[in-house]
């Protein structure tokens, strides 16, 4: 087969889907050492952790990009399009380099799926065209954000120049284990010989674990703050070696990403040359899709991809920060696979109102089952995502809030009715 177009690549790649997660890094090596390893040959970090990966992954890019370097993204998943998930300066891959890369690996892939490794997961295929696209059109730092886990996952297969873990939390218990402690165990594996690791997490257990196998340095002790303001803007605070840094990303746990993204950046100083202003230019223009995303001001609507308790309670953080006074009507649709009794349990702290919905997702669940698993009142459902949207929209008074939440996937489909 080749490939010509974009929609060519993704319904291969989509037909992948059925086998699943299927953790393990055989089948990338033995592809990689086919492609002559154009992993090792990209300049990497690499960012692994349960929230916020993907917005440490934004601030590192945003400053490298203010300080005049071409860098290549890997994140995961997209909002508005496929080619968000590798992108070059924020600029997703287009169908023709896409339909190159994907002609470069095909042959192998169909190769190895042939063989008692194979065949390949959808992410694994997805993380080899990246490396294939990054070499070949050239860039001059990788960003990889881990896709899940980390010691399995089949980004672990890069040499980086630094790595960080944002966080551990209570997510894909199934695949990565019913405790912190052996989430964390997943998450460390990122861990390199010779390779700085930085973390925020502040749990003692998840600390203990990750330095029971590797050697660890603390971002929020190495860097820490002070005067942090934050307010519907998106926040002020002073590093020790760097007074008066904003960003327009809003919430606390915002801030303690791009504290992480700094650490990272003060490794790469050994490297690359970043100055002080482009770290301070690129903090402030730093902007993730559907995290705390305002996409109306009349009325006041904001999504935000909170799909498990630790990224709820941020979300809940950060509306007690920010919306102080609004009443909040939550639209919300929360994939099957989810533990969701907490999640319910910090929504109805902020949500006035709430109701439920669905999408058109394998994964996705009915507005109904949701609705008669929400134990608090002022709730409802629609299983019209849209006509749903519409009508609370129209109902919305003037110091009414919609906060659209729940699955990334779910953000996505909706953020489409805004763009």
């Amino acid at each position: 087969m080749t490939f010509h177009t974009e929609q060519q690549v993704i319904d291969w790649i989509s037909g992948q889907l059925k086998f699943g997660i299927r953790p393990g890094l055989e089948r990338m090596e033995a592809a990689l050492i086919k492609l002559g390893s154009p992993h090792l040959k990209l300049k990497t970090v690499h960012v692994g952790g349960t929230n916020g990966k993907g917005s440490t992954v934004t601030f590192l890019r945003s400053v490298l990009e203010a300080a005049g370097y071409k860098v290549g993204t890997f994140t995961s998943p997209f909002i508005e399009s496929f080619g968000e998930r590798i992108s070059i300066n924020d600029i997703p891959i287009i169908g023709s380099d896409l339909a190159q890369s994907a002609n470069i690996i095909y042959p192998i892939i169909e190769e190895i799926n042939q063989s008692e490794i194979g065949p390949f997961t959808e992410f694994e295929i997805i993380t080899l065209l990246s490396f294939v696209h990054f070499d070949r059109v050239g860039v001059d730092m990788a960003l990889y954000e881990v896709g899940l886990g980390g010691r399995h996952d089949s980004t672990n297969v890069i040499m980086p120049l630094v790595a960080g873990i944002t966080n551990v939390g209570h997510d894909h218990q199934e695949i990565l284990g019913d405790t912190l402690s052996k989430i964390a165990y997943e998450k460390i594996g990122i861990a390199k010989q010779g390779v700085p690791l930085f973390t925020t997490a502040e749990d003692k257990e998840v600390l203990a674990t990750f330095r029971e196998y590797a050697e660890i340095r603390l971002s929020l002790q190495e860097n820490p703050l002070s005067n942090v303001q934050l307010n519907q803007f998106g926040a002020t605070f002073d590093w020790a070696d760097m007074p008066n840094v904003q960003i327009t990303m809003k919430g606390l746990h915002q801030v303690k990403n791009a504290t992480l993204a700094y650490s990272l950046l003060k490794e790469l100083r050994h490297h690359f040359e970043i100055s002080d202003e482009a770290i301070r230019t690129g903090m402030k223009r730093a902007f993730w899709k559907g995290r705390f995303e305002v996409v109306s001001n009349e009325p006041l609507i904001i999504l935000d991809g909170a799909h498990n308790i630790e990224g709820v309670q941020s979300l809940v953080k950060t509306i007690q920060e920010s919306l102080a006074g609004h009443r909040c009507v939550f639209m919300t649709s929360i994939l099957k696979d989810k533990d969701y009794g907490e999640m319910f349990g910090e929504i109805a702290k902020v949500a006035d109102e709430i109701h439920f919905t669905t999408f058109d997702f394998f994964r996705a669940q009915s507005g109904k089952a949701q609705f008669e698993a929400y134990p608090y009142p002022n709730a409802s459902y629609n299983e019209d995502p849209l006509a749903l949207l519409s009508q609370l929209k129209s109902s919305l008074a003037e110091n009414d809030c919609l906060i659209v939440t729940g699955s990334l996937y779910f953000i996505s489909e909706i953020r489409k009715y805004f763009f």
